[in-house]
């Protein structure tokens, strides 16, 4: 038990199965009771996408030597735990748009300068923006993230900006003519902030469960996965348990 405990972010053709089937489980009563599944296929697209994007992201950031089914089938597990994310597309859409500005910010070298991936990655940031808060913070954390690499220049930080008026201009076109109202920022339905917390909090436990166990191998890390999985499964099973008997647990949240 102690040797699987340490070793739990090692491969495990058996847990990687056990997982998926048991976050495939997750999503069938949000689909039973849901009448307009539209947003509930959105968002389950959008976390099989980023359950990939997240399992390159770690091979390719070299936290992992392969693309690991222990990163990919955590994040699909803890994704699915909780119904009410079940329809918070806005957050993982989000999320995706992160995992590719980290992804292109990760073909940074030091031979040249960054100005394509400056300008790739704050387009992304600027095309996944659902609310303008999203958009500023995701801006000033990839110019903080450039400042840190030492690959902000004044190229770099035009390029950046070039990418920003790109967004301005295309969405100034779309309102003057009055095109894709749906993907106008205001048009957009939005989370609240109780909801973005909620998601939040299971990220950062999410992002914690893939985490420890991969940097700092130990009982203390398997025993924290173990755990943080078994509260999820539990948390699940009362979240219908409650919607089944119209107990109004997911008020709480909208």
């Amino acid at each position: 038990m102690r040797y699987f405990l340490k070793n739990i972010a090692q491969d495990s053709m058996l847990r990687t199965i056990i997982l998926i089937v048991l976050g495939v489980a997750m999503w069938v009563p949000s689909f039973l009771r849901q009448e307009n599944i539209t947003w509930l296929i959105t968002t389950l697209v959008l976390v099989v996408l980023n359950t990939l994007l997240i399992t390159r992201y770690f091979y390719k950031g070299r936290e992992t030597n392969l693309p690991s089914p222990f990163v990919g089938s955590t994040y699909w597990l803890a994704m699915s735990a909780i119904p009410a994310l079940h329809t918070y597309w806005q957050a993982q859409l989000t999320i995706m748009g992160l995992l590719l500005a980290l992804l292109v910010l990760l073909n940074m070298d030091y031979q040249h300068q960054a100005t394509e991936e400056a300008f790739l990655a704050t387009l992304i940031c600027c095309i996944v923006a659902v609310v303008p808060s999203i958009l500023f913070t995701g801006v000033m954390m990839l110019w903080g993230y450039l400042i840190a690499k030492r690959q902000m220049t004044w190229r770099v930080w035009f390029a950046s900006l070039i990418a920003i008026a790109v967004r301005i201009v295309l969405m100034v076109i779309l309102h003057y003519k009055g095109w894709l109202e749906a993907i106008w920022m205001e048009n957009i339905p939005q989370l609240s902030g109780w909801q973005w917390l909620l998601f939040g909090a299971i990220f950062l436990a999410t992002t914690l469960m893939i985490l420890l166990p991969l940097r700092k191998p130990s009982v203390g890390s398997g025993v924290f996965y173990l755990i943080t999985t078994i509260i999820l499964a539990i948390a699940n099973l009362l979240w219908n348990g409650c919607v089944l008997y119209n107990y109004p647990i997911e008020s709480i949240f909208l």
